[in-house]
């Protein structure tokens, strides 16, 4: 059955970072998520599921669209109250966006593609900013922003600086099933001889 607008129920909440407005009808919901930022979700979910998927998403700026997202196992991150998502270029805890500069989050993606494995400055300046100097101060400074973004959110200890070798991500949960890694460019698989 087809059910018109009149037939819907339109749901507006607005928990934290997001804007949220739904519909129901006999067939499912669409819900679209809006962040203060100008990213944007829209999700769906059939009649008596309880799962969601993701249907597109967006940004207001640049004005791109999505319409052939990621599979959710490739698209999303999961560590404990952490969410990466990937393709959104967005980091949510519980219901609320953490912000991060372009540097900060793709300094959390390259360490949330190994868990658990140390990082090397050279192969983090390398992943992030394409090359490798004498200073690493760069590289420390955007870690330092990142760790106090996370701990202000409610993450503690995810980023730990491992001294005078690098960083690694340190999960206090260990990553969901959906938690997917992929072989970085120019970012060998073993860790560093001591």
């Amino acid at each position: 059955m087809d059910a018109s607008i009149d037939e819907a129920k339109v749901v507006r909440i607005n928990p934290g970072s997001f804007n949220r407005a739904g519909v129901e009808t006999e067939a499912g919901e669409v819900e679209i998520r809006l962040s203060r930022y100008g990213n944007w979700m829209v999700h769906i979910r059939e009649a008596g599921s309880s799962e969601w998927s993701i249907a597109c998403t967006g940004d207001m700026k640049s004005g791109v669209l999505v319409t052939e997202p990621l599979s959710e196992d490739q698209d999303r991150m999961v560590f404990g109250p952490l969410t990466i998502w990937r393709a959104a270029r967005r980091v949510i805890v519980g219901e609320d966006e953490v912000v991060l500069g372009r540097k900060e989050f793709d300094l959390l993606l390259v360490l949330a593609s190994d868990p658990y494995r140390v990082f090397t400055k050279e192969e983090l300046m390398k992943a992030v900013w394409g090359w490798f100097g004498e200073s690493t101060r760069t590289l420390e400074s955007h870690a330092v922003r990142l760790r106090a973004k996370l701990t202000t959110a409610g993450v503690k200890g995810l980023v730990v600086n491992v001294r005078s070798v690098g960083y690694r991500l340190c999960p206090q949960i260990p990553p969901t099933p959906r938690t997917t890694t992929r072989p970085l460019s120019g970012v060998s698989d073993h860790a560093p001889a001591a």
